[in-house]
């Protein structure tokens, strides 16, 4: 008996610690990019496809080789025509096919978004939609509950301020050729909202998704053959789509995760809210794309949406904060070394996109790569050339250097007027699932800003980003500015708490964060898990070592480590992608053990409340007794383990782990 518990102690903490590798294993793939910043020693080169093709030679394979990324496409457009595009590495490394950018088709994710917002412009000037009418005018099938006085419109869909909660499970469809219809999957998915539309920029799937419905519904058409007949094939995109057609799986790059030391190959998923994230397309469809979006949406002969509706889908329609960059209609806005741009980038099962027009340059960017080292990539490579070709005017000192823009940035030039520790603190996207139990997949995902004796602040990301941490200069009150570039951060909604005065939001860009609350930090999360964990295996130990302590603590602390091991290593072990398609049976077992633990810890207390009456009246119980041989161990530990069940179904409850909340 006594080989048999132990046999069953040393298993589940086999588990626990298989867990934990999974996690550090998970946090380690993705190197931290370098510094791409380049230096001149003779002034700005001029743009051309020699110099292009001579800067993506120097940066892409050394940065593919660092990041592990198999294959890159690119390409470049200026003034009406292709400056350069490129290919680098493999489409399929098992076959060894390279990269061909006029025929290699790669999945850019949320820069489908840009398209639907064209879909949904084209018929605003049809006439056919109005983009402050009611969407519950035009969709079929379902309504949107009247949840806030404002109701939900175009206008709030393509500016993501429509107020809908984040969902990532049931997006996904994995290994089934038969896929729910967009109307029947938004009828069935589409979250609640959990605030006002108009208040905030939360970046939303399926918002997106319900503005792609609203074209199938007005139009007639199926959303992706609306935008086939409309945008793809006018414009001659003719290896481009929203649906996983015979031609494009011919041409389709395969996708790879790195973990321990190899490209792990990505199977395909399918995207339900398609209008979100589901265009599949090429470098040279890309060129075309953009080169329509320059020149007001005209590409030769053919014109897909007029030029006042170009410039109202790139002109900035809303914003968090007026001291920081926000958003057109579907595009976001920014800028790079001073200069005006708008942009969408996109991520995907190990695909990493970004889209990026200069309007005032008459100059476009597509770049997309097939690995998570994808997205620092074109970070670096977007960044780089920038510093290289279009550095800030002014980063040109007198020696005639020309160096990036952050390099000449002056600490103290602009007081923030608050004690920069005030900032300091746990922040989270407002962009998180909250009402379901997505919300335990954001426990790490908290971005941490620390003040430092100099006046600047850094910002480190959430591990397994694969971003490096980030230095914020002062640039006005309540505002920063990346060193490194034109990011700014700012922060508002100034609040006390604890005696201090503290900012509540943080914004950079279009990206709203929150202050998390202490219990749903990680570093409290995570403790917390620690000390309850300490506190079972302390009960099952006792009881496999033959200390006089009940069985039902020793059962109950099982039941709560099996549960905890069974919770993190499913969700640990499960690729990303298919949590988004259903929660792993494993998961939905373990979350029943905590149900079960309740049961054995209302026993637990009454066999105790028992046990202590008994002997109080047999005047032989004390708080330590010998006589009764049960110790401190005995006597304390029941007590222990019933208070840290208690907490446990408490932390469940906090990431909305209890009641199969799915």
């Amino acid at each position: 008996m006594r080989n048999a518990k132990t046999r069953m102690v040393l298993l589940l903490l086999a588990a626990l610690v298989y867990g934990i590798s999974l996690l550090l294993d998970g946090t380690a793939t993705i190197a931290s990019p370098g510094s791409s910043s380049t230096q001149t020693l003779t002034g700005v080169p001029t743009l051309s496809r020699e110099t292009l093709d001579q800067f993506l030679d120097a940066a892409v394979p050394s940065a593919m080789a660092r990041l592990h990324v198999p294959g890159v496409t690119f390409v470049a457009v200026k003034d009406g025509e292709i400056l350069t595009m490129r290919g680098f590495g493999y489409s399929d490394i098992e076959a060894g096919k390279g990269v061909d950018p006029a025929t290699t088709v790669f999945r850019v994710a949320s820069v489908s978004k840009v398209f639907t917002g064209m879909a949904v412009m084209q018929l605003a000037e049809r006439g056919i939609l109005d983009l402050d009418r009611d969407v519950n005018a035009y969709i079929k099938g379902f309504r949107i509950p009247a949840t806030y006085p404002e109701p939900i419109t175009l206008r709030r869909l393509l500016t993501h301020t429509a107020g809908f909660d984040e969902r990532n499970l049931g997006m996904s469809e994995f290994g089934s050729r038969v896929y729910p219809r967009l109307g029947e999957y938004l009828a069935a998915e589409l979250p609640p909202r959990i605030r006002p539309a108009g208040q905030e920029i939360q970046y939303s799937n399926h918002g997106v998704a319900l503005a792609g419905y609203v074209v199938e519904c007005a139009s007639g058409l199926p959303f992706a053959e609306y935008v086939v007949e409309n945008i793809l094939a006018p414009l001659g995109m003719e290896r481009s789509g929203f649906e996983l057609t015979s031609d494009i799986e011919q041409h389709l790059s395969s996708s790879y995760q790195w973990r321990r030391g190899k490209h792990v190959k990505v199977p395909y998923v399918h995207i339900n809210p398609a209008p979100a994230g589901s265009l599949m397309t090429t470098a040279a469809d890309m060129a075309k794309f953009m080169m329509a979006n320059l020149a007001g949406g005209e590409l030769g002969e053919a014109r897909v949406l007029g030029a006042e509706y170009v410039k109202t889908m790139q002109t900035q329609q809303f914003t968090n904060d007026p001291r920081v960059p926000g958003i057109g209609y579907a595009w976001l806005m920014g800028r790079r070394n001073g200069r005006r741009v708008v942009m969408h980038g996109g991520d995907l099962w190990e695909f990493s996109t970004q889209l990026l027009l200069a309007p005032d340059e008459n100059l476009g960017l597509f770049v997309s790569g097939n690995s998570s080292g994808a997205a620092p990539l074109a970070d670096e490579l977007v960044k780089a050339f920038f510093d290289t070709f279009f550095p800030s005017p002014e980063a040109a000192d007198a020696s005639g250097i020309v160096r990036p823009a952050g390099e000449l940035s002056t600490l103290g030039a602009a007081d923030t007027a608050r004690d920069p520790s005030q900032l300091a603190g746990a922040y989270r996207m407002t962009r998180r699932p909250v009402t379901t139990a997505d919300k335990a997949i954001s426990v790490l995902t908290e971005f941490r800003v620390a003040a430092q004796d100099d006046g600047t602040l850094t910002l480190a990301f959430p591990a397994g980003y694969g971003m490096p941490m980030t230095t914020w200069a002062p640039a006005g009150p309540g505002l920063y500015r990346d060193i490194a570039g034109d990011d700014l951060m700012a922060f508002d909604d100034w609040k006390a708490v604890a005696g201090k005065t503290r900012p509540s939001r943080m914004y950079i860009g279009t990206w709203a964060f929150e202050r998390a609350p202490v219990y749903e930090t990680a570093s409290f999360t995570l403790a917390a898990v620690a000390g309850m964990a300490a506190v079972f295996v302390w009960a099952v130990l006792a009881w496999v070592f033959g200390r006089k302590v009940s069985g039902l603590a020793a059962v109950l602390g099982l039941v709560n480590l099996a549960a905890i091991a069974g919770i993190a290593g499913s969700l640990l072990a499960i690729p990303a992608w298919e949590l988004t398609t259903a929660v792993p049976q494993m998961t939905k077992a373990a979350l029943a053990l905590p149900l079960a633990g309740a049961a054995l810890a209302l026993a637990l207390v009454l066999q105790t409340i028992k046990r202590i009456t008994a002997e109080k009246q047999r005047q032989r119980w004390t708080f330590y007794s010998r006589r009764t041989r049960t110790g401190l161990t005995g006597a304390v530990l029941p007590w222990l383990v019933i208070a840290a069940d208690g907490a446990f179904i408490w932390l469940l409850h906090t990431w909305n782990l209890l009641g199969w909340r799915f």
